[in-house]
């Protein structure tokens, strides 16, 4: 980037919102991008887990552009709009909830979480909520409080809601185990909280800023089976495992456990602003009239770029090119990690994976400084990551869930040398 356009972007926009990136992006094409002195990178950061389509998906495109010829806005609370209706019927159709469930639509994942937690604490007339250490669930204000990495997000913005606590979240590598997160659950209800008090649980499938850990079916069974013995609701954020991301429509289809109630955000839309709470019913029509709402939530212009979404994964057979995409990316850097020290653990369920880097894998030292070498020379070479877990060790891969297979063997081919050459 040129000290013009930095010294721009440092007189315009807060210190704290400096991107990373140094230079402008100026086109996207499914899982490329181009700079603007027309450096070309495999996009493996994605907008952060949003393009699971890709940039500027054919059908998306269509969809918006068709909706563009009629109307750009309508607050569906006053003037309905049939889009609205079949994004909502299908999140209905597809998340795995076995009752009958309806959805409300709204603009982000933040949005997504403060209300289905509204709607959970309305329904139940209870206060308390547990949430997990690691897991990030937005940067509004009771999201924030929900959110169980301090660091960058919490310090310095509290006091956060005395109804929230957190309990340990399993990771295997950690050496926290299932049971450990579950006695933590436990003391949490026996010993912090009136146990009649509490609302819910709220629970990533695989923590993503938290440092792409995936949860066990057993941990989220034994968690649902706490949850129906006393009354307390149940609700995954499925804001970054929805849409594809897990190898599944939804992380709850992968791990075969459902809630009561979830959020989906992120892919759901193609890069436009749109997220969804989905509810058994009961819950979602307990709310008074006018209780829940949103301006810009479903937007006609991000609902018809959704049901574009829908149709990539229906028409062009999205999970199961998925599904090929993770058996390539996992036998590579599986091999990469008995080839290389700094690799302690590869992990994540279908393309969401995960890979932590140590000093050496005796220690098992979080080695943050090594991944961001290794996130500099990927650059370099033309792909794009990030960094992510507690300690900021963690390397994610967040492609779009359409980039060409022989795309995602170019991406395998600059990281492994990346890291070789450390």
């Amino acid at each position: 980037m040129s000290n013009n356009d930095l010294e721009t972007i440092k007189q315009n926009v807060p210190d704290a919102w400096i991107p990373s990136l140094d230079s402008f992006i100026v086109k996207g094409s499914n899982a490329e991008i181009w700079d603007k002195d027309n450096n070309r990178y495999l996009d493996y950061v994605g907008g952060y887990a949003v393009l699971n389509t890709g940039h500027l998906n054919p059908r998306v495109v269509k969809n918006v552009e068709d909706q563009l010829k009629n109307y750009s806005h309508s607050c569906f609370a006053f003037a309905p709009h049939e889009n609205a209706v079949k994004v909502a019927e299908q999140i209905n159709k597809r998340y795995p909830i076995e009752e009958h469930t309806k959805t409300f639509l709204v603009n982000s994942g933040a949005e997504a979480i403060e209300n289905a937690t509204k709607i959970a604490r309305y329904h139940t007339k209870r206060k308390n909520i547990i949430a997990f250490k690691g897991g990030f669930h937005g940067r509004t204000y009771l999201a924030m409080g929900l959110t169980g990495k301090d660091n960058p997000y919490k310090n310095g913005f509290g006091p956060f809601p005395e109804f929230i606590h957190h309990a340990e979240y399993p990771y295997a590598y950690r050496d926290v185990t299932d049971e450990m997160a579950i006695d933590s659950v436990n003391n949490i209800l026996k010993n912090k909280v009136d146990i009649d008090d509490t609302a819910a649980f709220v629970v990533e499938i695989q923590l993503g800023e938290g440092g792409y850990i995936p949860s066990s079916v057993d941990f989220l069974e034994e968690l649902k089976s706490i949850a129906i013995k006393n009354d307390i609701l149940l609700i995954f954020d499925e804001v970054q495992t929805g849409f594809g991301r897990t190898g599944e429509m939804f992380g709850a289809n992968t791990v075969g456990v459902t809630p009561d109630i979830a959020t989906a955000a992120k892919g759901i839309a193609g890069g436009f602003p749109l997220a969804a709470v989905v509810g058994k019913s009961e819950i979602m029509d307990s709310i008074h009239e006018a209780g829940i709402g949103s301006t810009f939530g479903a937007s006609p212009i991000s609902c018809a770029a959704a049901l574009g979404v829908l149709e990539v994964f229906d028409k062009d057979d999205l999970l199961n090119h998925t599904k090929k995409q993770a058996t390539t990316m996992n036998e590579s850097l599986n091999l990469l990690m008995n080839e290389s020290p700094f690799i302690g653990d590869v992990r994540g369920y279908g393309t969401m994976l995960g890979v932590e880097i140590v000093e050496d894998q005796d220690s098992k030292k979080p080695g943050k400084e090594i991944a961001l070498k290794i996130i500099d020379n990927c650059k370099n070479n033309g792909l794009l990551l990030v960094n992510c877990g507690l300690e900021g060790n963690v390397i994610r891969f967040m492609g779009p869930l359409t980039t060409p297979l022989d795309q995602v063997e170019e991406a395998l081919d600059i990281f492994n040398k990346s890291v070789i050459n450390i």
